[in-house]
């Protein structure tokens, strides 16, 4: 590859960093956390394995893909080893069906759901280890956060920032797995900048395109690393240049000291948040600080006349696109229907949202007393913090404001590994397994990943 300048851009200090990070640079509380998103990732991903959209990929990598692979699906019961590549579109696409995985604030987006199954299925064709497939994991979190840092809150207004940044990453993640040198992973996310793309018009019409934007990360990622590796050429300066993707993607303004400030020293994965509530993330704030004015003030569901929520603009243009919420997912990207269903059932876990809960006049009643209303304040501190404000007013005329700046589950507020062993169990239950000491398996070997030689068997 020929490079026609020789300044040196953020994105190539990025690029150098991906590929020359090893194992033991990385501090143990990195090391730790990234065992822990890698467990609720797999949980997710059993969670969602029976969605419409994952059962239309299953089908169409029998028809497209090698049946002789070496990668797996998560859910056992396919029977099926493919290619990383169609593993990993499958495994992607059921983690993030049931809104469970995790989050990233600063670069408003999930990268476990599409580093996780990228970089499982390519070690498990390339026969990595642990250490090597944590060190891969660490690098897709840090590349991909911080493009989504970058392209920031603007990008977001229309973009999905886990399929444009996250293709990204997963990119790097890969090429750091195959063991590319700096020029050949400037390739490999080169291509998949190229690539990147994710539009919320599916939030309009309750279709499948939030499983196929991380389906397609994955596999456009690997495309990206793989063709890198056998000479494909991607363009150098993907993120800052003048036909790149902060000029094309972004109206508005661009981060560019994110991409490469303080590598090494502030990890992503770190600053990442595990979902508690089984409802769009945008939702959780406002669930915390309604549970809590609940809790504190004795206030119950048949109490409550009318909620004002207070929020970012961002919350109110993903939560305003779903309407009524005609379906289970849909109906997780409400205001309204989830905070009904948190001052019902005293929770939003993932099985409180049902089919049967579309139809409650009283969650739906609830659900139409629920405003959204934009507050400068706290838009100004989207997305760095995502804090939930409600002002409750009663039948009897009283009113209670109650405000949280963290959500259960964000860095601040971590689940612990019971939680997140519970956590997997729920999400496991709920995907139809049965077999808890099989569930119990995962979770040991998950806990031990550093030490593991070979990282298949990661199946329910």
């Amino acid at each position: 590859m020929t490079i026609t300048s020789n300044e040196e851009t953020r994105t190539d200090r990025l690029v150098k960093w991906a590929a020359e990070l090893k194992y033991s640079d990385i501090p143990d509380d990195v090391i730790q956390r990234t065992k822990d998103f890698f467990l609720d990732t797999l949980g997710c991903a059993i969670a969602g394995r029976s969605h419409p959209a994952v059962s239309a990929m299953v089908r169409f990598a029998a028809q497209m893909g090698p049946s002789d692979g070496k990668s797996e699906l998560i859910d056992g019961s396919q029977n099926v080893r493919t290619s990383p590549a169609f593993a990993s579109l499958i495994n992607a696409a059921a983690s993030h069906v049931v809104e469970q995985d995790d989050l990233h604030m600063r670069s408003i987006m999930h990268p476990a759901t599409v580093i996780f199954p990228a970089a499982l299925a390519v070690s498990q064709d390339i026969g990595a280890t642990g250490e090597e497939f944590l060190t891969a994991c660490v690098v897709g979190y840090e590349v991909g956060c911080r493009v989504g840092e970058y392209l920031g809150k603007s990008h977001y207004e229309k973009f999905h920032t886990t399929a444009t940044g996250g293709v990204i990453g997963v990119a790097a993640a890969v090429a750091h797995l195959l063991k590319l040198d700096a020029i050949q992973t400037s390739s490999a996310v080169g291509t998949a900048g190229t690539q990147a793309a994710g539009l919320w018009q599916f939030l309009m019409d309750a279709t499948h395109s939030k499983q196929v934007h991380t389906a397609k990360a994955c596999f456009d990622g690997i495309f990206a690393a793989y063709s890198a590796r056998d000479g494909l050429l991607g363009p150098r300066d993907i993120l800052e240049g003048p036909r790149a993707m902060g000029a094309a993607l972004v109206p508005g303004e661009l981060h560019p000291e994110a991409i490469d400030q303080n590598l090494g020293k502030d990890f992503a994965v770190i600053n990442s948040s595990f979902k508690w509530h089984a409802s769009c993330r945008h939702t959780h704030p406002s669930v915390d600080a309604l549970l809590n004015l609940m809790s504190k003030n004795q206030v119950t569901f048949d109490d409550i006349d009318s909620i004002l929520v207070p929020t970012y603009q961002a919350a109110i243009n993903v939560l305003s696109l779903s309407g009524n919420g005609d379906t289970v997912h849909q109906s997780k990207f409400s205001m309204g229907f989830v905070l009904a269903i948190a001052a019902k059932k005293g929770h939003a876990m993932i099985t409180d949202f049902t089919e049967a809960d579309l139809t409650d006049a009283s969650l739906r009643d609830f659900q139409s007393r629920v405003t959204m209303e934009y507050n400068a304040e706290i838009d100004s501190k989207f997305p760095e913090e995502w804090q939930g404000t409600v002002i409750v007013t009663c039948k009897s005329g009283k009113v209670f404001k109650e405000s949280t700046r963290f959500a259960k589950g964000d860095p601040e507020l971590p689940l612990t590994r019971s939680e997140i062993e519970a956590k997997t169990h729920a999400l496991a239950k709920y995907g139809g397994i049965t077999d808890t000491a099989k569930v119990d398996s995962i979770i040991k070997r998950a806990w031990n990943l550093e030490n593991e030689v070979d990282l298949r068997g990661f199946v329910f």
